[in-house]
């Protein structure tokens, strides 16, 4: 083969390799858009409030008051402490509310 038919070659090779690209970025363009998934409505947060509750030493929730009545809470824990012997404790937890 003569090196002017390796040169033509090599031209036809990369016209071809063109004409290839281009009609492949035609087809990603010509292509019609893709409808999306229907949109799902987002869910409306779910409102909290907080209560005190009167906990034994292992966690075991003995008693629960509305957030307002904090003393009431921390008497109740107070007196089942004394009573018991066993540790009670007062932790505020948030629920949903009702």
């Amino acid at each position: 083969m003569s090196n002017r038919e390796r040169i033509a070659r090599a031209a036809e090779e990369a016209r071809l390799a063109d004409a290839e690209k281009a009609s492949k970025k035609e087809a990603r363009t010509a292509k019609a858009p893709s409808e999306s998934a229907p949109r799902r409505a987002p869910k409306a947060p779910i409102r909290m409030k907080v209560v005190w509750e009167v906990c034994s030493a292992t966690g075991k929730v003995i008693r629960v008051f509305p957030y307002a009545e904090k003393a009431a809470a921390e008497a109740d824990t107070a007196a089942r402490t004394s009573s018991s012997g066993s540790t009670h404790v007062l932790r505020p937890t948030k629920v949903p509310m009702e």
